[in-house]
């Protein structure tokens, strides 16, 4: 299986996940040719670039020939006037972080959204559903900005319908998200890991709707519903924006530490800005997974006191309830009692039902539990004939090798009464026509 962990300890936007991806291997063919089919203008180029001393890539949006304002190191920082369609939250785009250009804490700053200000989620989704996207990318893609329009409603009371992408509408964001979600397509991953997201913090700041506190309503809203872990961080401005919690909780199977992994490639992606608090990057590690023995549990509990002809009954009960094995061990106990200890091997899916049997069915009042490592050989069913009666063998292969070929009990007796001959006879005829399965 191969595999992706992003590492988002300084925080994510969505020009620095681009990066990331495009420095871990993404095709930068790709991704411009799903940027493009959005809107031809629009392309994607990348640079090297140092943050604290960690080189990086550096994800820029173009229109035509001209970096998009956000990308643009020399565009002028201003202030909006009535007219102006400006967007910002201040010092967190002072890093590189947002959709816009910040100029210091307090100041509303900004650029427009090209000739139309601002989309609605219904003018973004007809874009991206017309703009001839593979699949993956456009659900991606679709998945993306449909979390921010619930967040942004969620934010600003109305319906997801109605929100105005003031923020993240903008040919950058667009090419961002849509880039991001090809460039993850196009690394051929079977599962992503996204760590634990600094998200910042520092003083309300000024943007589009007014006074911002940091961390953003949105940003909490859309990992909220991801249901992902966060932490405040350590730097005093917004690390996580909009458009990369609305990707970072599309692109996560799961979240946590780095899985078990064969490392194949590392990509690092830069911010805009080099602050002194952290390096502003993202980091994807992609590899193979290293497949893990199955974890287990098993339970055991003595019984002194319980009629053994119940004991039948309970053990065919745990099998029906998922337990993957049970036994009885007789045992001795305290002043001479004979007793047993009921063991039950089962997966931590069926464990619930499983206690519920244990507690329900014996006289048991507790049960000790601990986790095991279990080791399974693959294997697979086929059919043997003995004297016109079909049986069942299980077959066992490690490492591509046939160790074990089993007939089916059950399957051995049917056959035995069918044919009114013993059931030793039987269950030889059919251990030696499973040996042809062996080969």
């Amino acid at each position: 299986m191969r595999i992706a962990w992003i590492d988002c300890s300084a925080g994510a936007s969505g020009d620095m996940l681009l990066g990331a991806f495009l420095d871990a291997g993404a095709d930068l063919a790709v991704v411009n040719a799903a940027v493009g089919a959005v809107d031809p203008s629009l392309s994607v180029r990348v640079e090297r670039a140092m943050r604290h001393q960690i080189a990086a890539t550096k994800a820029s949006v173009f229109v035509g020939e001209d970096p998009h304002p956000e990308n643009d190191p020399s565009a002028a920082y201003f202030t909006p006037g009535p007219s102006d369609s400006g967007h910002g939250h201040g010092p967190y785009q002072a890093v590189g972080h947002g959709h816009g250009h910040g100029a210091g804490e307090g100041q509303a700053v900004g650029h427009g959204h090209g000739a139309g200000g601002t989309r609605t989620w219904a003018e973004v989704r007809g874009v991206i559903e017309g703009a001839g996207l593979d699949t993956a990318v456009r659900e991606r893609a679709l998945d993306t900005f449909a979390r921010l329009a619930r967040a942004e409603a969620s934010a600003h009371g109305v319906q997801p319908d109605a929100v105005h992408f003031h923020e993240v509408g903008a040919l950058d964001a667009i090419a961002d998200i849509v880039g991001v979600a090809a460039a993850s397509v196009s690394l051929g991953l079977d599962r992503i890991v996204v760590s634990t997201i600094a998200l910042g913090g520092g003083r309300q700041v000024r943007g589009q709707h007014g006074g911002i506190p940091v961390p953003g309503p949105a940003v909490l809203h859309l990992l909220t519903e991801a249901e992902a872990p966060v932490t405040g961080g350590t730097a005093p401005y917004e690390m996580t924006t909009p458009t990369g919690a609305a990707l970072l909780a599309t692109l996560a199977d799961e979240f946590g530490l780095m899985p078990p992994m064969r490392i194949e490639q590392t990509g690092v992606g830069a911010g805009g800005r080099d602050p002194v608090e952290v390096p502003n990057i993202v980091r994807v590690v992609v590899g193979e997974s290293i497949q893990q023995a199955a974890t287990e549990l098993v339970y055991e509990t003595n019984v002194d006191d319980l009629d053994p002809r119940i004991w039948p009954q309970v053990l065919a009960r745990l099998m029906q309830a998922g337990a993957a094995d049970a036994w009885l061990t007789p045992i001795l106990m305290k002043k001479g009692r004979p007793a047993h200890t009921l063991s039950v091997l089962v997966s931590s899916a069926n464990a619930e039902v499983v206690r519920a049997v244990i507690l329900t069915e014996t006289s048991a009042i507790g049960l000790r539990e601990f986790g095991i490592l279990k080791h399974a050989a693959d294997r697979e069913f086929a059919t043997v004939e003995v004297s016109g009666q079909l049986i069942h063998v299980k077959i066992a292969r490690y490492g591509g090798q046939v160790v074990n070929v089993q007939p089916e009990y059950e399957d051995v007796a049917a056959a035995a009464t069918a044919l009114n001959r013993p059931v030793k006879s039987v269950l030889a005829q059919a251990i030696a026509a499973g040996h042809d399965l062996w080969g």
